[in-house]
């Protein structure tokens, strides 16, 4: 009974001076984080450093021999960071029993470095997830066995170390097996903790992104970023927070922001050193965040790139101050960069489809069809001799016409102007074709006021009499009615003429062209799309007597 309290006491001991060790910030961020080789050395040191308390700590028998626990250290050293941690701490406390002399020194010291190997498997076998309590009590058992083995091949005389196992082999077997179970457990509180952490940081990372994509779609620039730094500061729990582009300071919140102003040249040599590699960068302490002011309170940093379509554009860094980046931190502020860094490529892309719409809109109104123009003149021409007032009064109406299309630059109008537009338009189409074409105009009085896409109506009606109408003999007939239903304008413009292609609609549903679409189909299309995101309608369909094209948008007024 007192050898299994003596051995148990060791473990306790172990376990007050880990479980305080749990907490500290250093060395809870080595458990959590895949270590690097710093990481691994200061876990190595670590666990070789339990091991060796495992000697100290330890119950001399006879001839030397040790009742420790010594091979706790390099199993969890193992389970927790690998083999190589494993295998370092064997190392260290072997080599400290090594020194303290006893017949079973050489069994020890391999049985300390293969218990290192075994939580080194175990590590790769199960990670840091699938770990549980049961593996760690099986992983320190079986490093105890192999202890056991070793001693009875090794140690001499045999006979005392038969005598040595048969006394102590079943206790420490069982004790040293729940020390490295318990602390095991030790390192998974810490994990588990920080997992519910890193759930907190998510919702925070997604309520800052929910706060600041509407802030980034009027741009990026001091403005705009002193908003984004402002949401990110009062959400993400943190003591500071900087957005720069590639030079200088954009927006600064919190902390040491008397000497962090906007507007002035980056500061900080971690900063430079961020934009120059382009990439994130971690510093936990003043000296490397090199910070030129010497009261500068701020003593921890995540520095992520902000990028659009692959190009650097700036850094956004979180500031801690009396403390140091953990895992979470690191994941949210990367995965709020990412964030940013997405939605500024979609504003861009979306700002590159205005300017084409633009574009091609521009093009539309400076390639009014010829024929039209041409057969306009040569109406007028004839009139001028047979109805002089006619032929006056159209050619007001084609100078009207064309001082419309040229003088409007705004990307919607009240549908009353539009209409008006497409009516100057009908006026000379009907001198052309006079009693063979009939026009239908039906349009609610509530639709005048609501804005339309400027140039949206007319090719419609164009297309109509160039593609639907002109080919086809017999009477003409052109409708196009309006009306405000359910917080829509539905405008629809239907003819009796020979239809429309079907590569033709499906081109527009695809949002791309075909040599025999006619005027601005597809642009029209893209507009619409610009202006009012997935919320329209624009549908070309073949009907019985001919054609019908509709565009449905969501009201709105100046």
């Amino acid at each position: 009974m007192d050898l299994f309290y003596d051995s148990f006491k060791n473990i306790a001991a172990i376990a007050l001076i880990a479980y305080p060790l749990t907490k500290n910030a250093s060395f809870r961020r080595s458990l959590i984080m895949n270590p690097n080789t710093e990481d691994k050395l200061i876990l190595s040191l670590l666990f070789g450093g339990f091991s060796i308390l495992g000697n100290l700590l330890g119950i001399e028998t006879f001839n030397g021999a040790l009742i420790d626990s010594r091979i706790v250290g390099p199993v969890v050293g193992g389970i927790v960071a690998g083999p190589v941690v494993g295998i370092a701490a064997g190392l260290l406390g072997g080599l400290h029993r090594l020194s303290m002399g006893g017949f079973t020194i050489v069994p020890d010291f391999i049985a300390n470095i293969i218990g290192g190997i075994i939580g080194g498997v175990i590590y790769h076998k199960y990670g840091k997830k699938r770990m549980n309590f049961m593996i760690a009590f099986l992983a320190g058992g079986l490093a105890e066995l192999v202890l056991k083995g070793l001693t009875l091949l090794l140690a001499k005389p045999a006979i005392v170390a038969k005598a040595l196992v048969s006394m102590i082999g079943l206790t420490t077997t069982l004790v040293n097996a729940l020390g490295v179970a318990i602390f095991v457990t030790f390192v998974q509180d810490v994990q588990s903790s920080q997992h519910l952490i890193g759930a907190s940081y998510a919702e925070k990372a997604l309520e800052i992104a929910r706060q600041t994509l509407p802030i980034l779609k009027k741009g990026f620039n001091e403005k705009t970023a002193g908003e984004i730094a402002q949401v990110i500061y009062n959400i993400a729990g943190v003591d500071a927070v900087a957005i720069t582009d590639n030079k200088k300071i954009l927006a600064f919140k919190g902390a040491a922001s008397d000497h962090h102003i906007p507007g002035n040249p980056v500061l900080t040599s971690s900063t430079r050193e961020a934009i120059k590699g382009e990439n994130v960068l971690i510093a936990n302490s003043k000296e490397e965040i090199g910070c030129p002011v010497a009261s500068c309170p701020l003593d921890a940093v995540i520095e992520a790139p902000l990028t659009c379509n692959g190009e650097f554009i700036g850094c956004l860094k979180v500031y801690k101050v009396g403390d140091i980046m953990h895992l979470p931190d690191i994941k949210m502020v990367t995965g709020i960069a990412n964030l940013l860094s997405l939605q500024l490529e979609n504003l861009k892309l979306d700002e590159q489809a205005k300017l084409l719409a633009k574009a091609e809109y521009a093009t539309l109104r400076a390639q009014i069809n010829p024929h039209f123009l041409f057969n306009a003149l040569s109406v007028i021409k004839l009139l001028i001799r047979t109805d002089p007032k006619r032929a006056q009064d159209l050619i007001v109406s084609l100078a009207a016409f064309f001082r419309r299309t040229l003088k409007h630059n705004e990307d919607l109008l009240p549908f009353s102007e539009e209409l008006e537009g497409v009516q100057i338009y009908l006026d000379l189409q009907k001198a052309r074709f006079g009693e063979r074409l009939q026009i239908d105009i039906n349009v609610e009085e509530s639709c005048g006021d609501v804005l339309f896409p400027t140039f949206a109506l007319q090719p419609l009606v164009e297309n109509s009499m160039n593609h639907g109408l002109s080919h086809k003999k017999g009477l003409l007939i052109l409708k196009i009615n309006a009306q405000v239903k359910n917080g829509y304008l539905v405008v629809s413009v239907l003819d009796n003429g020979i239809g429309i292609p079907e590569e033709v609609i499906q081109a527009v549903k695809t949002n791309s062209t075909k040599s025999n679409m006619g005027i601005g189909l597809t642009n029209i299309n893209r507009r619409l799309k610009s202006l009012y995101g997935s919320n329209y309608t624009f549908r070309l369909e073949n009907t019985m007597d001919g054609s019908l094209v509709l565009i449905k948008i969501p009201v709105s007024y100046n």
